[in-house]
């Protein structure tokens, strides 16, 4: 029998059946399941929606979204729903049965107790659970699953309206109205201190917290609702380190993450699961941290079994064809490479286990065929393995591609290059894995990964011929799943199996057998070298013909790629795993109905005792090697928690609340008259900033000596930003369990410490001081030397730019507010960091309403930015605007003389000529639109007084 997945985890097809089952008919369809552990078991799934509520998206002709749902055990019973009483209410937001909002009323207005969870019975847990999600951010709940509802409420997101009423609120502010709390207590988020003592509950969705679009119950679980975030702080470490391409950058990325776990603590919720995977980030790299990882709430994700209990089994269904697949895994959910490595060394662990536990470490993710785990070809299929003959088996000292294009080739391509190179960037293509899984897969999928004209005849119709066909490795399913060869079109026939097996099932018995051999066990090292492990990189890459192709932009955020997990050579396996301990198809194996086994098969795996056919003195070097590689890799298990007590998530404090009255969930604010004490002007002046005067050491000493924490397990989430920030500077984790057991008994640090810059080691010291109370709090933090000026400044001018509303009300905000100055104000660098922010939104405009905002913004910002940054951020939005055939009412506004004048100003004469002249040229002769074509000339006519007429008439007839 499997071990247990993890808390009410499923197997992918159960998972599918009972989300496609639970949210029929709500246009979502099921994409794959998202786990946790090296295994393909999980409670949480990305799902895909159409625009127009079909089932599956076709082509580019309809609008996508990708939404993750997060399953919460619990039903029915979930949520309290007591009508509250008409005295005066505290804001903690819950949601009644008939989708109506309701406002929790508190014994003490103004205050909030929050007990201990570890006295909480489960439905406490489970009603905790809402209460949390709805006290940190707006949620609608559905006390049903209710079809059209949830995909009204996607296409809102999709649509960009459900915080249209805090951008309305922001816009009203800068004229001095505020309009509801919505506006006041973003800005309270974002740093603005005349505001601090507001916290909205529930109302207003902080800067750096993901949304959750609704909770959905169904008989007995809830769906949470959240979009999809392209990339984690883990993925931009492991493929695109460059991404976070300087200290300040650094810094204000930290300095977001702070800000979203200051709100959390001053709610009394601590996260408790923080480190790199969980924190989320968008394409231009906000990061956000999720409500679904919060220790509580994690804690409660998944569905429930019989009278409300957890869910244990992998499959929850009777009938599921994956049931037997699975019921021999032997791998535990956690993920503790040393441990894993034992039992793979010592033959407790098979060969197949181990590789899933490499590819999880790699951050390769079941189900998504961009980075779908990979497994090595073992055998060629001409010919039944057989153990005592070299006929059949591949060789594993040299990866696929290298088999399939010879020496010869790759020995061209590395001398011929540019770069130099043999192999491209992935070992398993998108293309090869839905190649693959043509059979199980829908042919929208096909359409889009392998080719647009869906042709059934040009996939390999056998398993030989696909081996010989592709120059990619295999993967999982080929060793475990005898379904991946049936086919679900009528069109395509099933995947054909070698000759020398009657059926998929004693296909799948050989090909497993095989990978567990003994003759693969003691090659399989060098494969786990060439794909995971030192010859990916140096010499040693060179030597293998493995040299990758380096990224054409390595700043460009990437959620794929290689990671290499082993700087030295792999330890080769002491022993191979038992049939019998990875067998369990007894009735479809022949080998499993033999009696006895071979000497190998016959060792005690718990033994210390080395197996026979090794000497006493090569079992001991075999030993030492072994141990000292596992010394090597203590970043393959890093710890970001000082303590691993499972903690309750919200502690026994009390805060200071606004008072609001009962309404209804994500309505708009009603408008207030001004407030009296409010000043626009006061506003501005937090974008002021000075970079200038560097960092002292005292200065951060005396910040440091002030520190202190009142709450250990808000300590404990300090603790883990150190960790965090220590590893984005070290570009491996600080801590391991070795490092920290030695820290908590001696306080010795480890040496790393020594290599991060001075004013970064001493903020990663305080942080994780052994005594929590000696750690900084979440506030106190943010107002470290650490965080330059221009960090806050930023922050609060970018972090309304992250709501989910119109981009014209948007780019109104930002321009009013770099109409005043704020870019002045911030500086420069300020000024080119916010730039790839605000600028999209003028190339974007498709109203003409919004033509004043983007001459103005596009003003400002040539005003404000250096030449180059200017030609890097400004010059590309001119020529896309200029080169776009159909007339706008932005490009003429483009095409007046006294904007054209400042812009080659700050260009310089050289490269208007070269890049923008000859576009203010082609609008005139090219130009189906009079006005355009007028505009344009009145700006020849008026440049060529500078230019010269020459350059003129010459860029015109050329």
């Amino acid at each position: 029998m499997a071990r247990s997945p993890g808390t009410g985890a499923m197997c992918p097809d159960c998972l599918e059946r009972r989300i496609r089952s639970d949210l029929a008919g709500s246009g979502l369809s099921f994409v794959h399941g998202v786990s946790d552990s090296p295994l393909p078991f999980a409670s949480s799934a990305v799902v895909q929606m159409a625009s127009d509520g079909s089932d599956q998206c076709i082509g580019s002709q309809k609008t996508c979204g990708y939404f993750v749902l997060v399953v919460l055990n619990g039903g029915k019973t979930y949520v309290d729903t007591k009508k509250c009483e008409n005295n005066p209410l505290e804001q903690s937001l819950i949601f009644k049965d008939d989708n109506h909002c309701a406002v929790q009323a508190d014994s003490s207005p103004g205050i909030e107790h929050v007990g201990d969870l570890q006295s909480s019975s489960s439905s406490n847990n489970q009603q905790l659970t809402v209460n949390i999600i709805t006290k940190l951010t707006p949620v609608y709940y559905l006390g049903r699953v209710a079809t059209t509802e949830i995909r009204d409420l996607m296409a809102s997101y999709m649509n960009l309206s459900i915080e249209q009423d805090v951008i309305n609120s922001l816009n009203l502010l800068c004229e001095n109205t505020i309009s509801g709390p919505a506006g006041l207590g973003f800005l309270s988020f974002v740093g603005f201190s005349a505001f601090d003592d507001i916290h909205p509950s529930g109302l207003v969705r902080h800067p750096n917290i993901l949304p959750v679009l609704a909770v959905v119950e169904s008989s007995d679980c809830c769906y949470m609702f959240q979009p999809k975030a392209p990339y984690t702080l883990e993925n931009i470490m492991h493929y695109s380190p460059e991404a976070l391409c300087s200290d300040w950058h650094i810094r204000f990325f930290i300095y977001q993450i702070m800000s979203a776990l200051a709100y959390l603590h001053d709610f009394g919720v601590h996260h408790g699961n923080l480190k790199p995977s969980t924190i989320l980030m968008s394409d231009s790299l906000w990061p956000y941290l999720s409500i679904s990882d919060i220790s509580h709430v994690k804690q409660n994700r998944g569905f429930g079994g019989p009278e409300g209990s957890i869910l244990n089994s992998c499959c929850a269904e009777e009938d599921c064809s994956s049931r037997s697949i699975f019921a021999s895994f032997n791998l535990p959910s956690s993920l503790d490479w040393s441990s894993h490595f034992k039992r793979w060394w010592t033959g407790e662990l098979s060969n197949y286990e181990y590789l899933l536990v490499l590819n999880k470490l790699a951050g390769r993710r079941w189900g998504d065929p961009a980075f779908h785990p990979v497994m090595p070809w073992v055998i060629d299929f001409t010919v039944r393995p057989d153990e005592n003959s070299d006929i059949g088996w591949r060789d594993l000292t040299k990866s696929k591609w290298r088999l399939a294009k010879g020496d010869e080739q790759l020995d061209f391509t590395y001398s011929s290059s540019d770069v130099p190179y043999h192999v491209s960037d992935e070992c398993l293509s998108e293309l090869a894995v839905c190649s693959y899984k043509a059979r199980r897969l829908s042919k929208t999928i096909l359409r889009s990964a392998v080719r647009s004209v869906y042709e059934p005849n040009e996939y390999p119709s056998s398993m030989q011929r696909l081996y010989q066909w592709t120059p990619d490795e295999c993967i999982p399913e080929f060793y475990s799943d005898p379904w991946i060869f049936v086919s679900l079109h009528s069109e395509m026939s099933n995947l054909a199996l070698p000759s020398w097996v009657t059926s998929s099932e004693e296909f799948i018995c050989l090909h497993r057998d095989a990978l567990e051999s003994d003759r693969v066990s003691q090659q399989l090292h060098h494969w786990i070298d060439i794909t995971f492990g030192y010859k990916l990189a140096g010499e040693a890459s060179v030597e293998a013909k493995n040299v990758m192709l380096p990224p054409s932009d390595p700043s460009r955020p990437k959620s794929i790629g290689r990671r290499q997990l082993f700087t030295k050579p792999h330890p080769k396996r002491l022993i191979s795993t038992p049939h019998s301990a990875y067998h369990n198809k007894v009735e479809s194996c022949a080998r499993c109905q033999r009696k006895g086994s071979n000497s190998t098969t016959d060792v005690l795996l718990n033994d210390c005792n080395p197996p026979n056919m090794f000497s006493q003195v090569d079992y001991l070097e075999e030993f030492e090697q072994a141990t000292l590689f596992m010394e090597l890799q203590h970043h393959l298990n890093p710890i970001y928690s000082y303590s691993n007590t499972a903690a309750c998530c919200c502690s026994s404090v009390k805060y200071l609340k606004r008072q609001f009255s009962d309404q209804e969930v994500l309505q708009p604010d009603s408008v207030l008259s001004v407030v009296p004490d409010f000043d626009f002007g006061s506003y501005l002046e937090c974008f002021e900033s000075d970079d200038s005067s560097s960092i002292g050491y005292q200065e951060l000493l005396r910040w440091k000596q002030r520190s202190c924490s009142v709450i250990e397990h808000h300590a404990n989430d300090i603790f883990s930003i150190g960790c965090i920030l220590a590893e984005i500077y070290l570009h491996r984790p600080l801590f391991d369990a070795s490092l920290l057991a030695a820290y908590k008994e001696t306080g010795m640090l480890p040496g790393a410490l020594h290599e991060l810059p001075v004013h970064v080691r001493l903020l990663v010291e305080s942080c994780i001081q052994r005594q929590w109370e000696r750690r900084p709090c979440s506030k106190h933090l943010l107002e470290s030397p650490y965080f330059p000026p221009s960090v806050r400044s930023a922050y609060m001018f970018l972090a309304p730019l992250q709501l989910l509303c119109t981009s014209g009300d948007r780019l109104k905000y930002v321009t009013k507010l770099a109409s005043e100055g704020t870019l002045k104000a911030m500086g420069e660098f300020a000024a080119e960091v916010c730039a790839p922010y605000c600028l999209p939104f003028v190339s974007s405009s498709r109203l003409d309403v919004d033509t004043e905002s983007c001459l103005r913004l596009l003003k400002e910002f040539l005003k404000c930015l250096s030449v180059q940054a200017a030609k890097k951020h400004i010059l590309p939005i001119i020529q896309k605007i200029l080169q776009v055939p159909e007339y706008s009412h932005l490009k003429v506004s483009l095409l007046q003389d006294s904007f054209v004048r400042e812009l080659w100003k700050k260009l310089g004469k050289q490269t208007y000529i070269e890049k923008v002249h000859p576009l203010v040229i082609a609008n005139l002769h090219n130009s189906p639109n009079k006005i355009t074509a007028s505009s344009a000339s009145i700006v020849l006519i008026g440049s060529s007084e500078e230019l010269g007429i020459p350059i003129t008439v010459h860029q015109f007839y050329h």
